[in-house]
């Protein structure tokens, strides 16, 4: 529950509770844009728009020595049991180096059906490189057409010092037509620095910090063979990206685009998005408590403890583009950064050595790893999915949150002067809940996307109920979401945090029986008021579906002003709808949310 109250010197937006006794992959796109909608776009953009000719990795058949594709050419043999009989190694580095090359020819020669070669593709092979170890040696070679290296083709031979072959990783390009004409005639007509050029202007990129371009061979799945230019491009400025192009070197057509910058991935251990929601319980059933040694609101040194019940419900996740600083994995990504920022500073905030995140609740680390899930989901779904650009402009980082704030008060906030967010300690962890945490978050996109003008008047309810919205959306959504529309607790806001003996928590389907504006406004709590928001915009989203009403509301919610109430925010939602081209019905059906099921009268923009 957010009021706006004075802290530490600066306003803001504080989540208060009372007690009652006062949100792998690789995408498979064949689609191509001009440059000019790639310009503006994000590296997530990128890769979800820009990517062609990428196909899903085939499931590999497992044998009595390795593992095969569907096609019975080799992928891992990790049991070749192959000693030659022709070549031995002399122990003399300088000669081995020739002798090791002899030994993995040799093999595949002897082996050549593992392969998927003929005789033709074995003489066309080449050396890439070769590593000496101590103990064993590593032969790496790759396919040649008419001098070209075959693109995706690469054998990794192990020989030990005994000569003999121990492991061999394989991914071979089978069906080579050598005497069949390249589909680019064999012909370069597109040069170097035009396939750069064509690159470039394909991905937006208005300057380059680094290009490589080579000629390569490229057999397509249905058999077509090409001369291409292979472009490795980064951009310089913007979000980071390694992207690698095929180009015909005849007609300059893409064939394939892929980012290839490795972003790291980390794993989890969270509620998702809070105990009770994920396993249809309610606060107090039996399990389903703080488990403090004195659970009361006021106790704000509390510890959490674990139970078998409550460690159970944790889910496993990925942590999507976390950093690594120092040696050390930390909760930073692009949407949210965990910091420790206010009291009562106990570094709350993981680093590891393993981009491995799982705690219990009594580790003091489990609440950041739980709300950097939900703030970093979310602010995906908001900017990717939605395709609606909302960031801090306080801050260039992701948003700025603290785990154990407010010195561990019964309370969460959002300050608008620093852009950051904080949780409390007392009653549950707040952090431990979800709709808390995007409740949070959703003050800050209401701040964001006005740039500063979120209004959250103490009469009306609107910030407020704003949270509310974005909290309820983002738990409605998730699979892990167990209760039904049919059921009371579909429409509990802060399940696990609230609706328990620390504090009521609120509704979402407040707007039944009650009238705007006189059972809203001027209530006294703007807590209260802002349910009637969330409840007729949640009205809405039921009838159009997530995307489509959350996308109207935040674009909506960017038209508005500090002062503007729940009506004139209600008015420049359904006129974003129709500014996107929202059907007739879509538009009707938010009008039926804000004029039926509540009392807005809003005036319904006429369609096209």
């Amino acid at each position: 529950m957010l009021k706006k109250r004075f802290i530490q010197g600066v306003f803001a937006l504080s989540y208060l509770k009372f007690p009652l006794k006062t949100l792998g992959l690789s995408l498979f796109v064949t689609i191509a844009l001009n440059a000019s909608a790639a310009s503006n776009s994000n590296s997530s953009e990128l890769k979800q728009n820009l990517s062609i000719g990428l196909t899903p990795q085939k499931s590999l058949q497992e044998t009595f020595d390795g593992w095969y594709h569907s096609d019975g050419t080799a992928s891992i043999i990790s049991e070749p049991n192959y000693q030659s009989l022709n070549f031995v190694l002399s122990g003399e580095s300088q000669d081995d180096s020739r002798t090791l090359v002899l030994i993995a020819k040799d093999y595949i020669t002897q082996n050549a059906n593992k392969f998927g070669l003929n005789q033709k593709s074995i003489s066309e092979l080449t050396v890439t490189s070769i590593r000496q170890n101590s103990d064993f040696s590593v032969v790496r070679l790759e396919q040649k057409v008419n001098g070209l290296s075959v693109y995706g083709s690469s054998i990794a031979i192990t020989i030990n010092k005994e000569s003999k072959i121990t492991f061999v990783a394989s991914n071979t390009i089978t069906g080579i037509d050598f005497d069949k004409k390249m589909t680019s005639n064999n012909k370069s007509k597109i040069t170097k620095e035009q396939a750069i050029a064509i690159a470039s202007s394909y991905l937006g990129f208005k300057e380059i910090k680094f290009n490589k371009a080579e000629l390569v061979f490229y057999k397509e799945q249905s058999g077509n063979q090409f001369e291409t230019w292979k472009v490795r491009i980064s951009p310089n400025g913007g979000k980071a990206s390694d992207w690698e192009l095929l180009i015909d070197s005849s007609t300059g057509k893409i064939l394939r685009a892929e980012d290839k910058l490795r972003r790291i991935e980390g794993k989890g251990m969270v509620y998702k998005p809070d105990p009770v929601t994920a396993t249809h319980h309610v606060y107090g059933d039996k399990g389903f408590v703080d488990n403090t040694d004195s659970p009361t609101s006021s106790n704000t040194s509390q510890i959490p403890k674990d139970s078998p019940v409550l460690t159970a419900t944790r889910s496993s996740v990925t942590l999507k583009d976390i950093k690594l600083v120092d040696g050390k994995y930390i909760l930073e990504s692009k949407y949210a950064k965990c910091d420790d920022t206010e009291q009562p500073k106990d570094n709350a905030c993981p680093a590891e050595v393993k981009a491995e995140f799982n705690y219990t609740r009594t580790n003091k680390y489990f609440d950041a790893v739980t709300a950097f899930y939900a703030i970093d989901t979310f602010m995906r779904y908001v900017n990717e999915t939605l395709n609606v650009k909302v960031m801090p402009y306080q801050y260039k980082t992701g948003v700025n949150y603290d785990p154990h704030g407010l010195n561990g008060e019964d309370n969460s906030h959002y300050s608008e002067s620093s852009g950051k967010m904080a949780m409390g300690q007392g009653g549950v962890d707040d952090s431990e809940d979800s709709m808390v945490v995007v409740h949070e978050l959703g003050h800050g996109i209401h701040d964001w996307i006005t740039h500063g003008n979120a209004g959250n008047t103490d009469a009306d309810g609107i910030g407020e109920g704003t949270g509310d919205y974005l909290a309820s959306a983002y738990v409605r959504d998730l699979p892990e979401n167990t209760w039904k529309p049919t059921d009371p607790q579909y429409n509990w806001v802060m399940r696990w945090d609230g609706h328990n003996p620390f504090w009521p928590g609120r509704v979402s389907n407040w707007n039944i029986g009650r009238k705007y504006p006189s059972d809203v406004v001027n209530t006294g709590d703007s807590h209260k008021s802002g349910q009637y928001w969330s409840s007729c915009n949640l009205v809405a989203r039921d009838k159009i579906g997530g995307v489509a009403m959350d996308k109207a509301f935040l674009n909506g919610l960017s038209k508005t002003i500090e002062t503007t109430n729940q009506v004139g925010a209600a008015q420049a939602i359904i006129n974003a709808a129709k500014d996107m081209k929202y059907t007739k019905d879509q538009i009707n059906a938010i009008a039926y949310a804000y004029n039926t099921a509540c009392t807005y009268n809003v005036k319904v923009p006429v369609t096209e």
